[in-house]
């Protein structure tokens, strides 16, 4: 790594766990996770803002990387559902 890396996004624990989960990368290390994210987010098309947070599809699918906007950290990776996203959207 070199002296002026800086990382772009943060990440939780508990959202590379998430993404190992949803993503099946179970025995793959957090680096290859971390690259996996990222590919997956350049992929994506679909995204929305909800307050202080932004949902990222991953590579267009119902599984959706949950970013913190204040701290560019991603929180959590879930699935949103149709309905779930509707109620998201205030509908």
């Amino acid at each position: 790594m070199s002296y002026y890396y800086k990382p772009i996004m943060n990440y939780t624990s508990h959202a590379l766990q998430r993404a190992k989960e949803r993503l099946n990368l179970k025995d793959k290390p957090d680096w290859e996770v971390k690259a996996a994210i990222k590919k997956h987010m350049q992929a994506s098309t679909k995204s929305f803002d909800q307050k202080n947070t932004v949902y990222v599809s991953a590579s267009n699918s119902d599984i959706y990387f949950v970013i913190d906007m204040n701290t560019n950290t991603l929180i959590t990776v879930t699935k949103v559902s149709p309905e779930k996203m509707l109620s998201l959207y205030g509908g």
